[in-house]
């Protein structure tokens, strides 16, 4: 039976399908009742339960016998693990069943990567919903690495490191896995040793680098001492982290960091936060993707949280990419029958893309050409594109008057800069806050500009915690500049995610109800402005709500398809808050975690703001007046120490309420 024979009866409802479930694993554990109730609920799904690593052999060959057409893995990294290892042995990959991998487990990098978010039951009912009501299948494609090595039988697995990664992993095999800890937690522990290490550089041998040769098919040699390296098919790791930045067309994501490598506090937020392009090979940081690469070295490693050793330092480990395998995503980012994963605008309602291309496009001041053209100039070719927001769009204020609120949106921060303190500072912490004046025609333009490269801005629309992307760009702005169509569709799709994003993160925090599209609309703006030091008033909320009812109403009623179990149309144009007690109390408290986010993140972000914005103080005051009519007086010492002295004066307008 062939691959596409399986797409299609997937596609028409008549697939079989088989499900492996390790009730050991740490999500499983927490979720048991929940999860036997959901596969109970799948009509004609046949499970088997297996908790080690015979058992996973025996039920998987149990269910290819079953001539399945889709295998549901209901368990962690080191399961699917053992089941890829088996299936490769068993069965050429053009005969595989697709896979579905449904994060069971203490660690769920393969399932989490592919996009498959939310708890394991919630995951199993969407699988249920599709096999009942068919649809076209969301499929994902990724290559599998082979590790192999003379006198052993080949590994199969999406990640393998050496050095601080694989001693963190063995650390992870100490108590503090036995009381209990899982998920998040536990991936966050794993992390901050690995990251302690780095900070450390202690050479005992639980913290030791690694000592090893590796050379990769394109020619490249690297030989010595690291702090760790990595080889990975999966796009994103531990919570959410993206610790490569190779350009090349290949499969393989590679990353290694040199013991001796240099301005180590400056380099570790650019490479947990997908920022590594600013990071130089001379400093000590390399990354590249590639087929395949030998490495030579006497020293443990780790395969998808498993743990091995080289069986000697005179035989190299090859390791090579194997052809894609597919896998069935049911919803999350995903992208269809290709190894890439982008920012998907299938997923998204077409209704709602066109909504957004068109407010997009409306016309606006062409007062607004001449500082267009000013960034042109002052970007060059790093610019994507240039996008108008804020209260310029919907208010009667002139140019003169006020000043215009661009995002300058960038491919790389290293091509938008010349000089690199800025590149770092915006991979640190984005975006980069600046000013800039333009005479035309005997009067001053001015405008204010925040520089986000399009992986950040993507990004920050559909997947940041905090509200500081999506809470913007939820609401109308203008494209004013776009390089070519394959960027302004990735903007289109990042507006549209900010609105799905808003509307899900905010609605949900309120009470099981009927309200209108206003009320919505502004109790969601109230809950963003609370995650940061706003000036706003509360009223500014509803006077936003009000002017810009009309195109919230429209982007409501297309986005409705993405917020089922959260909101529902009614007849007469309002829509029921479906929101359960629990799942409010839920919310509310991630939306008190974002209140103490947003005052650090504001706190971080006014203080670099005073190394990149010209007269930022005095900008500050004016925003502060402008917004609640208190009237900041500028001194001396607060001219002479704006971080320092803007911290007092931050705290008494948050005594006296005027910043929340």
């Amino acid at each position: 039976m062939t691959l596409q024979t399986r797409i299609d009866r997937l596609r028409t409802g008549t697939a079989k399908v088989g499900c492996l479930f390790n009730p050991m694993g740490g999500q499983a554990r927490k979720h048991e009742p929940a999860i036997r109730q959901a596969l109970s609920e799948i009509p004609g799904i046949f499970v088997c339960e297996a908790i080690d690593a015979i058992a996973f052999k025996s039920a998987i060959d149990q269910l290819l016998r079953m001539k399945i057409d889709l295998l549901v893995i209901v368990a962690g990294d080191g399961t699917t693990h053992a089941i890829l290892g088996h299936l490769f042995a068993a069965l050429a990959p053009a005969k595989w069943p697709v896979l579905m991998v449904i994060p069971g487990g203490t660690t769920n990098m393969t399932s989490l990567d592919l996009g498959m978010r939310g708890k394991p039951e919630q995951i199993l009912r969407r699988l249920r919903d599709f096999l009942l009501q068919p649809m076209e299948p969301r499929l994902v494609q990724r290559s599998v690495l082979r590790i192999e090595q003379a006198g052993m039988g080949a590994i199969y697995g999406m990640f393998f490191a050496v050095g601080l990664v694989a001693r963190g992993v063995k650390f992870s095999r100490s108590p503090v896995k036995q009381i209990g800890i899982t998920g998040g937690i536990f991936t966050f522990l794993i992390m901050l040793r690995s990251l302690a290490g780095m900070i450390l550089g202690r050479h005992q041998s639980e913290w030791a680098p690694v000592t090893m040769a590796m050379a990769q098919t394109d020619g490249r040699i690297y030989q010595g001492t690291y702090l760790f390296a990595l080889v990975s098919a999966l796009d994103c790791l531990l919570l959410n982290i993206r610790p490569y930045w190779g350009k090349e067309p290949a499969p393989l994501h590679v990353t290694l960091v040199d013991q001796h490598r240099k301005r180590l506090w400056r380099s570790i937020w650019p490479l947990i936060s997908g920022g590594g392009e600013v990071l130089q090979e001379k400093d000590g940081y390399y990354s590249h993707n590639t087929h395949s690469l030998t490495l030579q070295m006497d020293d443990e490693y780790i395969v998808d949280g498993e743990l091995y050793r080289s069986a000697s330092a005179n035989k190299p480990l090859r390791i090579t990419a194997t052809n894609p395998v597919t896998f069935l995503v049911l919803g999350g980012a995903v992208t269809t029958m290709a190894h890439t994963k982008v920012t998907s605008t299938e997923q998204l309602p077409i209704r709602l893309l066109s909504e957004v291309a068109w407010e997009s496009n409306k016309e606006t001041s062409p007062d607004l050409v001449p500082v267009v053209d000013s960034l042109i100039m002052r970007f060059g070719e790093s610019l994507d594109a240039i996008i108008l927001y804020g209260s310029c769009l919907h208010s009667a204020i002139s140019l003169d008057e006020g000043i215009v609120d661009l995002y300058v949106i960038v491919d790389s921060y290293h091509k938008a800069y010349s000089v690199r303190y800025l590149a770092n500072l915006n991979a640190w912490l984005a975006p980069n806050v600046f000013y800039i004046e333009v005479p035309h025609q005997g009067r001053t333009l001015r405008a204010k500009y925040a520089v986000i490269s399009t992986h950040d801005f993507r990004r920050g629309a559909q997947h940041w915690f905090h509200p500081y992307i999506w809470a913007r760009f939820a609401q109308p702005s203008r494209l004013l500049y776009c390089r070519d169509d394959a960027v302004r569709e990735h903007i289109y799709a990042s507006l549209a995610h900010s609105v799905v994003t808003f509307l899900k993160s905010g609605a949900a925090a309120l009470e099981a109800g009927i309200f209108d599209v206003e009320e919505i609309w502004t109790r969601c703006l109230m809950l963003t402005y609370a995650a940061e030091l706003r000036a706003e008033r509360e009223t500014r909320a509803r006077h936003l709500a009000q002017t810009n009812l009309g195109a919230f109403t429209r982007l409501t009623e297309v986005a409705t398809p993405m917020l089922r179990g959260i909101l529902e149309k009614q007849d007469n144009g309002k829509y029921r808050c479906l929101t359960d007690p629990a799942t409010q109390r839920r919310t509310l408290w991630r939306w008190r975690l974002r209140r103490w986010q947003g005052r650090i993140l504001s706190i971080l972000r006014l203080s670099k703001a005073t190394l990149t914005f010209n007269n930022s103080v005095e900008y500050a005051a004016w925003k502060i007046e402008r917004h609640t009519g208190v009237r900041v007086e500028i001194t001396p010492m607060l001219r002479r120490h704006p971080i320092l002295w803007g911290l007092k004066v931050a705290w008494r307008l948050l005594r006296r309420g005027v910043l929340r």
